[in-house]
């Protein structure tokens, strides 16, 4: 989240969103990860939508992927539970997880950090070569950290890498201020 104040110096813009993430008890077992339930994600006229079967007594975890309040300052995010987002994913519930109540068991907020083209950025920084980063993730980055970390070992010790990871640099039109 404090990703576009250290990138700033370079002309990138980053937005941080705050994410609120939601458990709700599910009424029967459909949607027990024991029982072969996967995460999911839902494309739908109302936003993207993804979650989590059910692995504990927290229930199923559902949170939006598109929207989010936009986060000025990352330490002053708000935590508390804001009915409207509330309101979004019950009805995305109510309309696509027939089996998941309303009874919520747990709520938190993430942030996740922006690119204006919701790719990542991984590259060294002009200015300090010996600095890799990755930044942008765009609230998906968690699924390629495998990969992610392979990348930012080779350009912090090699000063390069043979992943295709060109597209990702901070030199794109897309994430620069002009």
């Amino acid at each position: 989240a404090w990703a576009g104040q250290f990138l700033g110096e370079l002309g990138v813009r980053l937005e941080v969103r705050r994410k609120p993430l939601f458990w709700f008890e599910a009424m029967e077992t459909a949607y027990d990860a024991a029982r072969g339930c996967p995460c999911f994600l839902f494309e739908t006229p109302a936003g993207v939508f993804y979650g989590m079967p059910q692995i504990d007594a927290l229930g199923v975890k559902v949170a939006e992927h598109t929207g989010g309040a936009v986060v000025t300052d990352p330490l002053a995010v708000t935590r508390g539970l804001e009915p409207a987002e509330r309101r979004r994913v019950e009805e995305f519930i109510s309309a696509s997880l027939p089996q998941v109540s309303h009874h919520m068991t747990r709520h938190s907020v993430c942030m996740y950090t922006m690119s204006p083209d919701a790719h990542f950025l991984v590259d060294r920084h002009p200015a300090y070569p010996q600095v890799a980063f990755a930044a942008g993730l765009s609230g998906h980055g968690f699924k390629f950290t495998g990969v992610l970390g392979e990348a930012l070992a080779d350009l912090a010790i090699d000063g390069r890498t043979s992943l295709p990871i060109g597209f990702l640099g901070t030199g794109r039109k897309a994430i620069c201020r002009s």
